[in-house]
């Protein structure tokens, strides 16, 4: 469930989030990187979070997050459990797992979840999200997402995932516009199932919160009637991530594509507004099976456990990635509050307000945005 799950982490306020950087003595210390003492447990994160985003509403979210060291040179490991509530009627329970072994050699991610999501319908390509039509619709979805990873060399991980998500999608209306007739082929419930690779190139000095390094991110997924699925279709991720520190504080860039081949379900094509790409839009008003986002972020100490960011990017969806110079440019940019819940593991509570192509919109949540 490829996008679904960003809705989720949405709903459960444990997605994703960005600090600014804190005073120069703080980005120095990296918590990731550092050798375990003599403690296992380094920090929980134990929050009531408050929940704004454009796609479920507002609402509350629980959220634990304890940090650990599992090797005295392996970096920070974390477990995320969550729950919350929205008020579109959207709900989700969750948890999510980082582990970094042997020193790093080895890592093993993944996350489980169900979704209660109740959104609006825009259609798909970027023309149905420009007309704006909606319908709400109601997907439940249960998801099961490990991955694991094996160190080539330096920086370089490799492996494999394995996505196993099933979702029921049903109307919330009878009252469907004529433009969005073909919704009612969509409902029912849709399996997917499948492997793909994932290869990354990690130089970030702290996973949480980086303030130098890279990141380059790539996953793909092939699902198979033979490991279960309903359809047989493909689709990947890129992502480039960039941190460097400027001034008092770091600048942080990204890039970001998608594709889908034919026949991928509807949860599954590129969602403009999930993850990290990009904020001031609805999850899934722009989708298609192509896309393409640009960004760059300001994070910065305003004193003590509180910062500030300033952020832009812009981006496109086409049904492919030949036809998007035609479509539609979808901007973005805001700017955001932070405050430091975990010192230790330098984890964010993050407040953000973004200005999109079609509304402004808030939005609060935990760790780093990209």
């Amino acid at each position: 469930m490829r996008r679904l799950a960003a809705a989720a982490c949405c709903i459960a306020a444990a997605a994703h989030g960005a600090e600014p950087a804190q005073l120069a003595k703080e980005i120095g210390v990296d918590p990731s990187r550092e050798v375990a003492e003599t403690r296992l447990l380094e920090d929980v994160v134990v929050a009531p979070i408050p929940i704004s985003n454009p796609t479920v509403g507002t609402g509350l979210a629980v959220v634990v997050m304890p940090f650990y060291h599992l090797g005295p040179d392996s970096p920070l490991s974390n477990t995320t459990i969550a729950a919350g509530y929205t008020s579109s009627g959207s709900w989700a329970v969750g948890a999510a797992q980082t582990t970094r072994l042997r020193g790093d050699q080895l890592r093993i991610d993944g996350f489980l979840a169900y979704i209660d999501l109740r959104y609006r319908f825009f259609g798909k390509g970027a023309e149905a999200g420009t007309a704006g039509q909606s319908v709400p619709i109601q997907q439940k979805a249960t998801a099961f997402v490990p991955e694991l990873l094996f160190q080539l060399g330096g920086r370089t991980f490799l492996g494999v995932r394995y996505r196993g998500v099933s979702v029921e999608t049903s109307l919330d209306t009878a009252d469907v516009p004529p433009a969005l007739e073909s919704v009612r082929n969509l409902t029912g419930t849709v399996t997917s199932s499948g492997l793909g690779p994932v290869a990354v190139f990690d130089t970030r000095d702290n996973e949480m919160n980086p303030a130098s390094g890279w990141l380059a991110d790539f996953r793909g997924n092939f699902a198979e009637h033979s490991f279960g699925s309903d359809s047989s279709y493909r689709s990947f991720t890129l992502a480039l991530n960039h941190y460097r520190r400027l001034g008092p504080g770091v600048l942080a860039l990204r890039a970001f594509g998608c594709g889908a081949s034919e026949r991928t379900p509807l949860f599954d094509l590129c969602l403009y507004g999930a993850g990290s790409d990009l904020r001031g839009y609805e999850i899934g008003r722009y989708r298609d099976r192509a896309m393409a986002a640009v960004q760059a972020e300001y994070r910065f100490p305003l004193g003590g456990r509180f910062g500030a960011v300033a952020f832009a990017g812009t981006g496109k969806v086409a049904a492919s990635f030949g036809a998007i110079d035609s479509e539609p440019t979808l901007p973005s940019f805001g700017v955001g509050l932070r405050w430091l819940a975990s010192q230790k593991a330098r984890v964010n509570l993050a407040f953000d307000l973004a200005r999109g192509r079609d509304d402004t919109t808030a939005y609060i949540y935990v760790k780093e945005a990209f």
